[in-house]
């Protein structure tokens, strides 16, 4: 009876033990108000995370400084910029305290100038001194409302007498502008908002047609710019010149030419020929004392004749000279 019995509760322990090892159930879902708060701690800690990861991404990256295996591998290219850079500047600095006393403090330059981010377009290519005087705002095709807070700046608190919009032969923001901008990025496409191009004349090639469209561009700008300052222009305070620079020839007159097309919005041949034989000529004054003492200098005169040839130009203020001693350098010998 016994083994009988045992034989007979096998079944029921088999059964307990199995119902031991039943999964639980599922606990009932959080209420709504509840699930929103986990999902919006969970985007926290996700955010968290992703700044996190970032931040250890940052410190991974290290200074550079092994020797490339090309030297047109992105790393042998910066270093031979900086190394160029460097060097230039070591070279620069040699022109002494007294060169940098003198702009240290203040910025008082004459022109605004308004140019192209292009590598090829430097300020060298129209003044080989542009330390406080040129206030420079560059960007893609030399726009003027997408750098407008900048020339403002220039215009009318540093308050230059000229406004400069330099564009240049060979412009890649132009040549966007003229092809199909559905296929540039969407900040290239914002970027040239601002330019407008004619299109293609009769019997014109492309590089003609590109030549102008950078003019027209230019055009462009003047007239923006008329819009912002025109009661500068208007008062004498300001005049808004339009230049291409012309690297290529493409306008023919010789390469690297600096050539004016609008002055205040007036593009007229005559009238730019005009000004330009303005701006070009000398001042009277200025003029005649350059003459007076290159005259001077050639004949060898003494300085009484040199006193006599300045006085004779306004606005030089002559004094007495003593004779010459001995010691002096005009002393005869």
């Amino acid at each position: 009876m016994g083994l009988l019995r045992l034989l007979c509760l096998a079944p029921c322990l088999l059964l307990g033990a199995a119902a031991c090892h039943q999964p639980a159930e599922a606990a009932p879902e959080q209420p709504h108000k509840s699930s929103k708060l986990t999902r919006a701690e969970t985007k926290k800690d996700a955010a968290a995370a992703s700044d996190a990861h970032e931040d250890n991404g940052a410190q991974k990256y290290v200074v550079p400084f092994a020797w490339e295996n090309s030297r047109v591998e992105p790393l042998s290219l910066t270093r031979s910029f900086l190394k160029d850079a460097l060097e230039d500047n070591q070279t620069y600095m040699e022109h002494g305290s007294k060169f940098f006393a003198a702009f240290a403090d203040v910025q008082l330059p004459r022109a605004t100038v308004v140019t192209c981010s292009d590598a090829r377009v430097q300020s060298g290519a129209w003044d080989v001194t542009p330390e406080n005087d040129d206030f420079t705002v560059r960007n893609w095709g030399n726009q003027i409302d997408s750098s407008a807070g900048s020339i403002e700046f220039g215009v009318e608190q540093l308050n230059t007498p000229l406004l400069l919009i330099i564009g240049h032969t060979g412009c890649d923001a132009v040549r966007a502008a003229m092809g199909d901008q559905s296929k540039l990025p969407k900040s290239l496409q914002a970027e040239l908002k601002g330019i407008e191009v004619p299109k293609p004349g009769p019997a014109k090639n492309e590089t003609q047609h590109w030549a102008d469209a950078s003019v027209a561009n230019v055009h462009t700008q003047v007239a923006n710019a008329l819009k912002r300052f025109g009661k500068r222009v208007q008062s004498g305070q300001l005049t808004v010149v339009g230049a291409i620079y012309d690297f290529r020839n493409d306008l023919g007159h010789a390469p690297g030419k600096l050539v004016i097309v609008d002055v205040n919005g007036n593009g007229e041949a005559e009238r730019l020929d005009a000004f330009v034989t303005a701006v070009s000529a000398s001042p009277p004054v200025a003029e005649a004392r350059a003459a007076a003492k290159k005259n001077a200098k050639k004949a060898a005169e003494s300085p009484e004749d040199v006193l006599r040839a300045l006085a004779k130009v306004q606005g030089v203020v002559t004094h007495e000279i003593a004779s010459p001693t001995n010691d002096s350098p005009g002393a005869a010998k």
